[in-house]
Order: structure tokens, then sequence, then C-alpha cells
């Protein structure tokens, strides 16, 4: 159970170096897991708390660049219990292609890839730590293992009676007979024999209610496991929004800048001219305006930017870099897009999504709890033997049966409010279900939309600059007029917006569709073109988180 993340963490992990400034340059990856290499598990287990001093970037002038520990001293804090195997089919990912453009200088002190800003939300984010700790009152393993074994009610009772005096008034018994005669001393009373009773008793479940209840607490305890995994996949996507919804008002910060360093140079270049007599008093005025306008452009997108990067930097929940963190690397456009199949996207989210399986495991607990409610109708009896011996010597060998009488309250209303709690839980996964579908169709039209979008305008930008740089080449030469070639250097701005849009809508809707089916190989391609782009070679190719589909959950 509860196992979607493992591998892709495990990739994660392979790939994420520390975090770096923009100019360090990145560190070698860790290895995949091999035979030689510890297992998967010994990797997870340092994700149970979270981090206390993460890695910060130094300053490039002070100090050399920080370098990844070797694999063997990098253990991992444990996001979930056991990251074990799940069946999860493959999903077309986006692609890692050609860069859009270089990124713009950093506003801040620090950045942070992709991968690290993944890693860093999923051990430092404050809501995922809190509920990783979990409410004590909830389920947990231990209170699964209790369930586990039969409760201490049913332990056996070892009942002893001993009475060491007995006062039998005299001719009880006769004159023969033990413990009776009469007393020399003419008292009342003489005394008797030692009286002993002994009896074990064993209460008995006739309805196997423990069985029952190690059910309802394991149902309890996986609901809940799946429900933190939901919590870690949706952190997961919302990081990914952030981090593109931040490199990409970075690069329209980066567009307008160059907007407005362009009307600046051609502010300059017509005041010259208008000194020589070669343009007008208008040419200047209407550059004048262009380029105040421009700079208060770049002032407009530096603010989003920033609103961008606080999102970013709470969802992290690093508090060493709140105040510095940026995303690091290229804003890039895929070169295709591929389109994915509705069906195998449904049956996906299907049998992967968290919500999914927390609503089935609920739905077996309500079932359990039906069963036990039946099985506490059938009473519990006290059965053991018993041994007796009285006053007068005699002996008594037996057996105790001690039962309820079910006439008071026979068990059925629990019965039928536990029946009407099971329908409600079947009909929670229906609806779940029902919303996974819908879900998984608007994503998918969502997604094939936004891949037209970015195949159509790809490679539009180069065509159009080419076009302005001979405009410009004209209006330098005097033959085109400054309006002509401000049409065309606006549209050529258009038309990157244009392109930084459609690809931040890719990265949207491929956000949404890993949300939708719920499972997070649609990130793996990511991960996996970062490590290969961080060291690149003939042996850099990174292996695949998984090679094949592995088994279903339990």
């Amino acid at each position: 159970m509860r196992r979607i993340l493992g591998p892709m963490v495990f990739g994660l992990v392979a790939s994420v170096g520390t975090l770096a400034t923009a100019d360090a340059p990145d560190g070698d990856p860790s290895p995949p897991p091999t035979a030689a290499n510890p297992s998967p598990r010994r990797l997870f287990e340092r994700f149970r708390r979270p981090q206390t001093a993460p890695p910060t970037a130094p300053t490039p002038a002070a100090t050399p660049p920080v370098r990844p520990r070797p694999p063997v001293d990098a253990p991992v804090r444990r996001v979930q219990t056991t990251p074990g195997d799940v069946g999860i089919p493959n999903a077309p990912a986006l692609v890692m292609p050609t860069p859009f453009a270089s990124p713009a200088p950093p506003v801040g002190h620090q950045s942070v890839s992709l991968q690290a800003a993944l890693y860093g939300a999923l051990t430092g984010n404050p809501d995922l730590v809190a509920l990783r700790e979990g409410n004590p009152a909830a389920a947990s393993a231990e209170a699964v293992e209790v369930a586990r074994r039969f409760p201490t009610t049913l332990n056996p009772t070892l009942w002893i009676d001993y009475r060491p005096i007995s006062l039998i008034p005299r001719e009880t018994f006769g004159t023969g007979a033990g413990g009776g005669g009469s007393s020399k001393n003419g008292s009342f009373y003489h005394n008797g024999g030692n009286y002993l009773y002994l009896s074990l008793r064993q209460p008995v479940e006739l309805g196997h209610q423990t069985t029952h209840r190690y059910h309802i607490a394991k149902a309890a305890y996986d609901s809940l496991q799946w429900t933190v995994l939901q919590a870690e996949l949706t952190a997961l996507v919302q990081t990914y929004r952030f981090f593109q919804t931040a490199a990409y008002n970075r690069e329209r910060t980066r567009v307008a800048e160059e907007l407005a360093s362009f009307n600046d140079k051609l502010l300059e270049s017509l005041q010259r001219r208008l000194e020589a007599n070669q343009v007008t008093a208008a040419d200047v005025a209407l550059a004048r305006v262009e380029s105040r306008a421009a700079r208060q452009l770049v002032k407009a997108a530096r603010q989003t930017y920033v609103v961008a990067l606080t999102d970013l930097r709470n969802q992290i929940g690093v508090p060493e870099t709140a105040g510095t963190v940026e995303p690091l690397g290229e804003f890039t456009l895929p070169t295709y897009v591929p389109e994915v199949d509705e069906q195998l996207m449904i049956q996906t989210a299907l049998q992967n999504r968290p919500d999914i399986h927390a609503a089935r495991a609920f739905a077996r607990g309500a079932d359990a709890s039906v069963r036990l409610a039946k099985a506490d109708r059938i009473p519990t009896p006290v059965i053991g033997p018993e041994w007796e011996i009285d006053e007068v010597g005699v002996q008594y060998v037996g057996l105790v049966f001690i039962s309820p009488l079910p006439i008071v309250n026979n068990g059925t209303p629990l019965v039928k409010q536990r029946e009407a709690e099971h329908r409600r839980a079947h009909v929670a996964l229906q609806q779940v279900q029902q919303r996974a579908v819908s879900q998984v169709r608007a994503s998918v039209a969502k997604w094939n939309g936004a891949r037209e979008l970015v195949n159509e305008s790809a490679g539009l930008i180069d065509e159009l600059a080419q076009e302005v740089s001979v405009l410009e080449r004209l209006f330098q030469a005097g033959q085109s007029d400054l309006t002509k070639l401000m049409q065309a250097r606006q549209r050529l701005i258009q038309l990157q917006n244009a392109q930084l849009d459609a690809v931040w809508q890719a990265t949207q809707a491929q956000a949404d569709l890993l949300l939708a089916i719920g499972t997070p190989t649609m990130i793996r391609g990511m991960l996996a073109q970062a490590q290969h782009d961080a060291t690149p070679g003939p042996d850099s190719a990174v292996p695949p988180i998984f090679e094949t589909a592995p088994p279903p959950p339990n």
C-alpha cells in the first residue's frame, strides 16, 4: 500500500544535488539502485522527520560550490513506511526539449532546481510534516498490531476460593461423620475441615470478533496512509505548478526587459540622429513614450515575478532560503508534445489514484464493521473446568459455563447502523471514481489543447526575429520609418509572450493531468532529462525509475 511515490522519490533523489547558485555547476547525480547498492527501503529511512538544516548555496566569491555527497553517506528521509512497487502504467511525459531562451539574471541570491524544489517540498513542507506526524487518536501501525492480537478481556481467569476456618454446629453431621461429633469442651461450634474451590475460566469468541477488529484497524490505517500519499502527491504537483509559474514570470520579465532595453537604445539613437537633423522630433517623442511605457511594464512584470517567487518559497517550506530561493534552469519549449489517450488515462487513474484507494480502504473498514456488529450478536461464553472440596472432604469436579442472554438488546440496531454506514461508504467510493473520471477527461482535453498550441507555435520566433532584423537594418539605412520598426518589434515581443504562455499552459495542463491520474510517472521524464543534462556524456544515460509496470498494490 501507499507505494506510488517510492519510485519517483528514488529517481528524484538520484537526480537532485544540493541547492546551488545560478552560476554554480551541478553535481554528479547519485547512481540508480543496483544489486550492489542499498535497496530503496534503506534510502527512505530519513523521510519521517523534517529536515532541520537543509543544504544552502555558498557564495561563489567566498567558498567553492557545494558538491553532492557520495552515495554511501547520503541517506534520505523516509516519506512513507515502505516504498514498494505499485502497478503504474507509463504515462506520456513532457519531454525536455529545446531551450526557449536563456534565463534572466536572478533577483535574489540563491537558485533552486526543479528536483531540489520537489525534494524540499516533500521533506520540508510544514503541512506534510504535520500530516506525517499524525494525530495520536488516528490509526497507526501500533493500533493495527494491537487489534491483531486478542484483547486482554479474553485472558483466562483463575478463580480460587479458600476457607481455612469452618465453624460447624454440634451434631450437624452426626457422630460418625467427618467434621462432626461432640466437642469435649461442650461448646456449641467446633472446627471442620478446610474448604477449597478452584476454577479456570476462559472466554471464547464464537463470532471471530478479533479478526473483524483487526480488519477495521488495518482498513483505517490503510486509508490514512493513502490520504498522506495523496497529500504528498498534491504537494509535489503544486510545487511543480509554482516552480513553472515562477520560471514563466521570470521569462516574461526577461522579455519585458529586452523590449525596454531595445526602446532605450532606439531612443538614444534617435536623439543622436535628431541632432544631425536625420529624424523628426515627433519620432523622438514617440520613442520616448515607448521607452517609458516599456520600463513601467518591466516593473509590473517584476512584481508579478516576486509574487510567484513568494508562492514557491512558501510551498517549499525551507525558512533558511525563504527570502532568496529562485527557480534555476531554462524555461523550455518541447520540440514535440505527445497526445494522450483518454481511456488509458481513465484506467490509470482508477488503478492508482490515492483518494480512490483511500475510499476503498474506508469501504473495507465499513464492511468489517458490519461483520463485527453481527458477530457481537453472538454471546461470548465463559467456560472452564472447576474442582471443589468442602469442609467434610467431599470433592466435586465439573465444568462451568457462563453466557449472557441477548434479551434486553440483541444487537440488531447496531447492525442496521453499520449497514447504513457501509452503504454510504460505497456511495462515496462511487462518487470518488466518477469525480476521477471527470477530472481525467477534463485534464486530457486541456493537455491535448495545450499540445496543439505548443506544436503550432514552435519555430515561429526565429522566423519573425529574422524579419525584424531586416527591418532594423532598413531603418538604420533610412529606408523604413520608426512606426513600422516599433510595430514589428512589438509583434515579435507578443509572439515571444504567446510562446511563453503556450509553454506555461502546457506545464499547468501537465500538472492537472498528473494530479488527475494520481501517478508521478509524468514527472519521471523531467527528472531523468534534468539529470542527463547535468552530466552530459556517452555514459550519462539515465535509466527509467522503473523498467516495467510493477505488480498492483495489496
